[in-house]
């Protein structure tokens, strides 16, 4: 991307006289994330493709490398006889899998929130021209996606220790998880789209949609929650299931269904939030308009350049 190229509004930029938003409920982003991605069959049907085909290739590597040894594992415990010597060989071929399933997540989040805000506009953009566009933000967008997985994870162990500790501090730090991941996910937006927004400038900035969207993030999120949970226990008990009684082809159909509805629900869920934002915007009359001039500046090749 050429340098000098404006983004969307800064994050220092102050909100201004409300306008009219274009979707005005909790109901009506949910509804307007189910069709938006018919305004552009295209390029939404190749960013989804983009996004299911690695995690596909890496869930299927997990089941063929870690789940047997998981497997083992757990039948070793089950019996008391459990082998340490296996079980330090399942964090070491764990760490990497985690790793890059979280690289993936930041991607799709990344990518999806491109692709919401291009076809919310009603912008001309090719699947290239979307990934050229993450070349200037893709450093703050993973340094805002290493802070915020480092606070969620902080924040599920300190939930866990409070359950054990008293049920009514695990019951309050599970109503507030909602609230956190609201912000999050907002943090990853507004590093995705908005003008040299680092993560300090990022997590103001979507504490103060949060706040002045008036907790609609925090039931949107909730919303989300109930809807994405049993999916992704479908998905965590397919990709780790080592029933061999099933056979090879009853396997991989399996877990490539599982894998589909998961990143169906993150692709919605990343929808969802992008469109929050947008609406967001409008109401506090930024120009959403600048956001397009980010992905039409992407330099395209051309013959003078060759």
């Amino acid at each position: 991307m050429g340098e000098g190229i404006p983004l969307t509004p800064s994050c220092n930029m102050k909100p201004a006289s409300s306008s009219s938003p274009s979707v005005s409920s909790i109901s009506g982003i949910i509804r307007k994330a189910i069709y938006l991605p018919l305004k552009n069959k295209k390029i939404m049907g190749q960013v989804f493709v983009m996004i299911l085909f690695p995690f596909f290739i890496l869930v299927l590597l997990h089941s063929l490398i870690a789940t047997p040894l998981m497997a083992k594992v757990e039948d070793s415990y089950e019996n008391s006889s459990l082998d340490h010597q296996d079980l330090i060989s399942l964090v070491v071929i764990e760490i990497p899998f985690a790793f890059a399933f979280s690289l993936l997540l930041l991607f799709a989040s990344a990518i999806t929130t491109l692709a919401s805000v291009s076809t919310h506009r009603g912008a001309s953009l090719s699947l290239l021209e979307m990934v050229l566009s993450l070349k200037s933000t893709l450093k703050i967008f993973f340094v805002s996606g290493l802070y915020i997985s480092f606070l969620m994870t902080a924040f599920v162990g300190v939930t866990i220790i409070l359950t054990r500790l008293t049920t009514l501090m695990g019951v309050l730090s599970a109503l507030t998880y909602p609230y956190l991941a609201s912000i999050c996910t907002l943090v990853l937006v507004i590093s995705t789209v908005e003008d040299e927004c680092h993560w300090k400038m990022a997590v103001r900035r979507s504490i103060e949609i949060t706040r002045h969207g008036r907790f609609h993030g925090y039931f949107l999120m909730l919303m989300l929650i109930l809807l994405s949970v049993p999916v992704y226990v479908l998905f965590y008990v397919i990709s780790t299931d080592d029933d061999d009684g099933n056979g090879l082809i009853m396997q991989f159909s399996f877990l490539l269904v599982a894998t589909v509805l998961f990143c169906l629900t993150n692709f919605f869920n990343n929808v969802v939030y992008s469109l929050f934002y947008l609406d967001y915007k409008q109401k506090n009359g930024e120009k959403i308009e600048e956001v397009e001039t980010q992905y039409h500046s992407v330099p395209t090749s051309t013959n003078s350049d060759r």
